[in-house]
């Protein structure tokens, strides 16, 4: 027969044997004390100063790095669309031009040739036969167009702005011909490109 009396760190147990009453006295602080209790004392959450950092910094180079690809992508996307203006006022420019030199059948003596900004006038007929003049002139860093001496505005975007317009004179016993020649530059943004442009045009109305 067994009695435990005592407080919670110290016990005395009471045991009976076949020979006589003894008494015998236990530390009960000296027993072990099972894992699972001590695993309470061990840090289950959180993080350390170290790990802190650490993640810190891994968070840190991925937002650099995600700036870094939106503005790439940003300045790729602008450099398309400026590319994409200078295209776009050149064969503008350029188609119509092409156009009114075939359509003409001689050249004014008002045009202004080997100087920039140059002057092409033509001399052409309109959708009923009559005679009348097709002039492209420079005018605010824009192509502009005058037909009849009527101002039909810009052929260029707005966009894009000419640096040279230069037109020149070919001319034989029997034919005519004109060559233009345009620089032109497209800017959006802090992106600007600029390029040569340049065509020659025979006049139908002369051969």
């Amino acid at each position: 027969m067994e009695y435990g009396i005592g407080n919670p760190t110290y016990g005395v147990r009471l045991s009976q044997n076949s020979a006589r009453w003894g008494f015998t006295c236990q530390n009960f602080s000296s027993a072990k004390i099972p894992e699972k209790f001590k695993r309470g004392t061990k840090n289950l959450g959180g993080f350390t100063l170290i790990e802190m950092v650490i993640y810190a910094a891994i968070l840190g180079i991925i937002g650099v790095l995600a700036i870094n690809s939106t503005l790439l992508m940003t300045r790729a996307f602008t450099d398309l669309r400026v590319s994409r203006d200078l295209n776009s006022s050149a064969t503008a420019l350029f188609e119509r031009i092409t156009r009114d030199v075939r359509g003409a059948y001689d050249i004014n003596a008002a045009s202004t040739f080997g100087t920039n900004p140059g002057r092409l006038t033509l001399d052409t007929r309109d959708a009923a036969g009559t005679t009348t003049t097709v002039e492209f002139y420079v005018e605010n860093g824009l192509v502009k167009i005058r037909e009849g001496g009527v101002a039909q505005g810009a052929i260029m975007t707005s966009s894009t702005s000419v640096t040279s317009f230069i037109v020149r004179q070919l001319a034989n016993t029997n034919t005519k011909a004109v060559k233009v020649e345009a620089t032109i530059s497209a800017t959006r943004a802090n992106i600007t490109k600029t390029r040569n442009f340049y065509t020659t045009v025979v006049l139908r109305g002369t051969y």
